[in-house]
This record gives C-alpha cells, sequence and structure tokens, in this order.
C-alpha cells in the first residue's frame, strides 16, 4: 500500500489502528505544528551555524526543512529551466505540502526565477526569494531612493534576460542598485565560508564593507535586501556598517511564518 494514499483507521475488530486506503479525492491531511516548509540544498558547509536561514537554531519556532539534492538542471535543459531542476524543485513543494506545511519558502535566493511554476504546483503560498520584498520596500522609500541588493554574483542576479528579477516583480519602475560578492574584491574570501577554518569575523567584514561601498558610491540607496541566504548571520554587521534598514532570508521565514500560524 501507498503510505501517501492512506490513512489511520480505528479497527474494533482488531482492536488496533489500522491503514486504510484513501477513497478517490480524499486528502490526508497533517499538522505537526511546522506551519513553514523550507527547501534547503542537500548538502552542507560550515558557513550553514547559528544565524543561517538554513540552521533550525536560528527560529524560535518549528520549521519543516525539505532537502533537495539534484537541484541544478540536467544537461540540455539548462536554458528552459533557468539552470535549475525544475521537476525536483517542485516534486519538493508538492512534498511539504503533503506533509502539512501552510506556506513553503526557498533556500536560496536566485530560485526566484522558479516563482510561478512553484506557485502554480501547489495550493500554498511560495516565498522563493528576499527579492519578492524589494517592491513592497521600494513603495516605503521616498521617491528619489533606492533599494540596494546585496547579492552573491550580480551576473547571477541579472541573466536570463533579468528574469529572476521579473519574476519577483521588480520591473524598471523599481530604483534598485545591485552589489555581488563574487564581483567584489573579497570574492576569495567570501568563498572561504566552504572551509572548515574559515574566519567568520573576515567575512563578516568583507560583506560589511560591500555593503558600505555600495552606500558610499549611491547615497540615494534608502533600504538594502539581501538576496542570498548565506548573508543571513552577518545580518547585524550589515546593519550597523550602514545604518539602514536591511531585509534578508530569516526576515522572510519570520514574516511568512507570521502571517500562516495559527
Amino acid at each position: 500500500m501507498d503510505y501517501k494514499k492512506a490513512k489511520f483507521v480505528w479497527d474494533p475488530n482488531e482492536r488496533w489502528p489500522v491503514l486504510k486506503e484513501l477513497e478517490a479525492g480524499e486528502k490526508r491531511t497533517f499538522d505537526f505544528g511546522e506551519a513553514v516548509g523550507l527547501i534547503a540544498f542537500g548538502f552542507w558547509w560550515p558557513g550553514i551555524r547559528k544565524g543561517h536561514q538554513w540552521h533550525m537554531t536560528t527560529y524560535d519556532f518549528p520549521v519543516r526543512l525539505k532537502f533537495i539534492y539534484d537541484r541544478k538542471a540536467p544537461k540540455g535543459r539548462e536554458n528552459e529551466w533557468n539552470d535549475w531542476n525544475l521537476p525536483e524543485w517542485i516534486k519538493c513543494a508538492k512534498e511539504l505540502e503533503e506533509e502539512g506545511v501552510r506556506a513553503i519558502v526557498c533556500g536560496c535566493g536566485l530560485a526566484g526565477t522558479m516563482q510561478k511554476e512553484l506557485s502554480d504546483a501547489v495550493e500554498v503560498p511560495v516565498f522563493t526569494s528576499t527579492l519578492l520584498f524589494v517592491p513592497l520596500i521600494s513603495r516605503t522609500l521616498k521617491k528619489n531612493q533606492k533599494v540596494g541588493i546585496l547579492t552573491v554574483s550580480s551576473e547571477a542576479l541579472t541573466r536570463w534576460d533579468h528574469k529572476l528579477l521579473r519574476e519577483c516583480g521588480v520591473d524598471k519602475t523599481i530604483p534598485i542598485v545591485i552589489a555581488g560578492m563574487t564581483e567584489s574584491e573579497y570574492c576569495d574570501v567570501w568563498w572561504s565560508q566552504l572551509d572548515l577554518d574559515f574566519d567568520p569575523e573576515k567575512v563578516q567584514s568583507s560583506i560589511a564593507n560591500v555593503a558600505k561601498k555600495m552606500i558610499s558610491d549611491n547615497p540615494e540607496i534608502g533600504a538594502l535586501v539581501c538576496e542570498c541566504t548565506d548573508m543571513t548571520p552577518f545580518l547585524h554587521a550589515i546593519r550597523h556598517a550602514t545604518d539602514l534598514p536591511v531585509f534578508d532570508a530569516v526576515d522572510m521565514v519570520r514574516y511568512v511564518y507570521n502571517i500562516v500560524k495559527y
């Protein structure tokens, strides 16, 4: 019997719960107290620690974690699926929905290129990227102010004819400034988070310096949005360095939780 298509019922003859196949159109419901489901990459690196979006000690509420292993598009499908293995992401989203979550978030801001497809695949809300909040944050600023976007890579953010931005509702009417870690002088320091002996202080300083330079070069920036989930452990340093409102992927998870919790 397919356990996903069955439910426990009380059998008075057996005097024990037994599995019964669901009837046509009947759905099994779950509620283990995990209102938010998070799709994260199925591997670990040292940068994933308390404060990171994927680290469950970051939250004071339960989050259901779902790992995706075949996240990248197979050879020959890169252009069709914008470099993501779309069927696998949809599968993970559907599994989270079946497991009872009331909203889904993604563990990479670049996954926003799949916003429409993932939203259409399930009945619960899907928040693929912090970039979804750029239009909202832009509305809160003065008309001559811009939203600064801190990203892992400016090139990755704008490829596929700016599909990521477009999917997240960031069009030409929304003034933005983009700064990427891999395009900065701190590229090697940024990627040192993959090494067991990486220095969190150096990484933190590098992110703060990139943010400060972006503000110095573009004083019209009124708020920042961090695209990359690996920036989340350094949120307070970014806020302190820029003295601006900063929104990151942990903020997104908390926001989603607060609008779907009972």
